[in-house]
C-alpha cells in the first residue's frame, strides 16, 4: 500500500540531490569570486583588514555587509546538538539497525570534542554562510539516513570491515582535535599526522563518512561534498601556514598523503 510519505520520497530525493548541486556550483563560486564565504577561524580576515587588500570596491559596498557578517565559532556545537537529537529520533525508530547508532555515536563525540576539547575564544568566528551549511548538510545526513531506512535499503547489520574504519579514523580525529586545541595561539600542529598533512581531522572526517558507503551509495552524495568543502579549507589552512610562517616546516600536502 502506497502512503502520503512514499509519494514525497521521491521529491524530497530530487531536492537534496538538487541543493548538492548547487552547493558545489556555490562552493565554486566562493572560491574564485568570494573567498570569504570560505574562511573561519585562523584563515577567516576580518572586515578591516580585508579593506587594505580588497580591489573591487564596488563589490565590496554592495555585498560587505553580507559577505563578511560572521558567527561565533563555538557555534559549530549546534550542528552536533541537532544531529544528535535526529540520531536520537532515528534510533527509537530504527532500534534494531546497526548504522543509526554509529551516526549517533559520531554526533555525541564530535558535541563532546566541541564542549570540551576544541578552545574558542570571543574572537573565534566564522562565517555565516559556513554555519548554514553546516545546518544543511546534517539535515541532510538524516534525512538521507531515514529515507533509506523506511525503503528497507540499508541493512540491519553492522558491516564489520568499516566499523573498523570507523572507530579508527574516529579515535585519529580525536586526537588530532586534542592536538589543535592544545597549540599556542594560531602555531604550526607539529604532532601526528600533522607532520605530513596541514588537516589530517578533515581526512578523518571524509574517511568516517566514507564508510557509510558499505550500507548505501546515496551517501556518495556527502562523501563528494566533504572531498570538495573540506578540500577546499584545508588547502586554504596550507596556505595560511606558509603565508604566516614563510613556509618554515608546513606540511607538504594539504589533506590527502601524496595526492593533495
Amino acid at each position: 500500500m502506497v502512503t502520503t510519505l512514499d509519494t514525497v520520497i521521491p521529491y524530497v530525493t530530487f531536492l537534496y540531490r538538487l541543493s548538492f548541486l548547487v552547493g558545489l556550483l556555490s562552493l565554486l563560486l566562493a572560491e574564485f569570486i568570494l573567498p570569504d564565504f570560505l574562511q573561519y577561524g585562523k584563515t577567516l580576515v576580518t572586515r578591516s583588514e580585508k579593506a587594505k587588500h580588497a580591489s573591487k570596491k564596488e563589490l565590496r559596498q554592495l555585498f560587505g555587509t553580507i559577505i563578511h557578517f560572521t558567527v561565533p565559532k563555538a557555534w559549530f556545537s549546534h550542528f552536533y546538538i541537532l544531529s544528535t537529537i535526529l540520531s536520537i529520533i532515528t534510533c527509537i525508530t530504527y532500534s534494531s539497525y546497526a548504522l543509526p547508532w554509529l551516526i549517533l555515536f559520531h554526533s555525541l563525540r564530535r558535541l563532546y570534542e566541541t564542549l570540551y576539547v576544541s578552545k574558542y575564544t570571543s574572537k573565534s568566528r566564522m562565517n555565516w554562510a559556513h554555519y548554514v551549511v553546516g545546518i544543511w548538510f546534517y539535515s541532510v545526513l538524516h534525512i538521507i539516513t531515514n529515507i533509506k531506512l523506511k525503503e528497507g535499503a540499508i541493512s540491519k547489520q553492522l558491516q564489520v570491515g568499516s566499523f573498523v574504519i570507523f572507530i579508527i579514523a574516529s579515535w585519529d580525529q580525536f586526537f588530532n582535535h586534542k592536538v589543535l586545541s592544545e597549540l599556542v595561539k594560531y602555531s604550526i600542529p607539529k604532532k601526528r599526522m600533522f607532520k605530513l598533512i596541514s588537516s589530517p581531522h578533515y581526512l578523518d572526517e571524509l574517511v568516517i563518512y566514507s564508510t557509510l558507503l558499505s550500507y548505501n551509495m546515496e551517501f556518495l552524495w556527502l562523501v563528494i561534498w566533504i572531498v570538495a568543502s573540506l578540500g577546499i579549507s584545508a588547502m586554504e589552512t596550507q596556505k595560511y601556514y606558509k603565508t604566516k610562517f614563510n613556509n618554515e616546516k608546513v606540511a607538504p600536502y594539504a589533506v590527502i598523503p601524496f595526492v593533495l
